[in-house]
């Protein structure tokens, strides 16, 4: 085994950010969690999605060279396996005997539910910035072009805040669903 196997357990590429595997994490171990998957191979897959994301996050948190070349990373395979494998298979078999309303309630879930709730924010604010910065774009620009034969509409201009409008809406959109789809199950959860 290598990293490329702990990649292909969370369903991620192996470029893939921090932020990422956090959340191939949740969705995981939501999908797997024994409390909520009946399946008989739903605890061993839940230790195991548990054991990659252990792995992963400290990968990443190596130092980069560590990252850049497979002989590194299969030495830092092997030395992690040696110290870390057997404690995060230890955690998981004690998260996986939780209810999953009490895995909910775990550092490790809240934590990384935070993060992706955070993000949608971000992108939420981030995407309205957009918005207003390609409003501002073509008012400082206009809507034509003055030239030594007359004016003419300017097109490249009007089409590239079209396309950054369309982007931040997309993030708005996105984002809001989300927060939205957040606040629906924790009102749930709270029923």
């Amino acid at each position: 085994m290598n990293a490329s196997h702990y990649y292909r357990i969370l369903g991620i590429s192996e470029n893939a950010s921090t932020e990422e595997i956090k959340n191939a994490f949740r969705r995981q171990a939501k999908a797997y969690h024994p409390d909520l998957n009946k399946s008989e191979s739903a605890h061993e897959q839940f230790i195991s999605i548990n054991e990659a994301y252990t792995y992963l996050m400290g990968l990443h948190g190596s130092s980069p060279n560590r990252q850049s070349d497979q002989a590194s990373q299969d030495e830092y395979y092997r030395q992690w396996v040696e110290r870390e494998r057997q404690k995060a298979r230890a955690r998981a078999a004690q998260r996986a005997r939780m209810k999953f309303r009490e895995f909910q309630n775990s550092s490790i879930y809240k934590t990384t539910s935070l993060l992706s709730h955070l993000l949608d924010y971000f992108l939420l604010i981030l995407g309205i910035f957009i918005i207003i910065a390609a409003g501002i774009g073509l008012y400082s620009q206009g809507l034509y072009i003055e030239d030594n034969d007359g004016e003419y509409l300017n097109i490249r201009g009007i089409i590239a805040d079209l396309v950054i409008t369309i982007a931040g809406i997309l993030f708005i959109t996105l984002s809001w669903s989300n927060i939205k789809t957040y606040r629906h199950n924790l009102k749930k959860s709270n029923e």
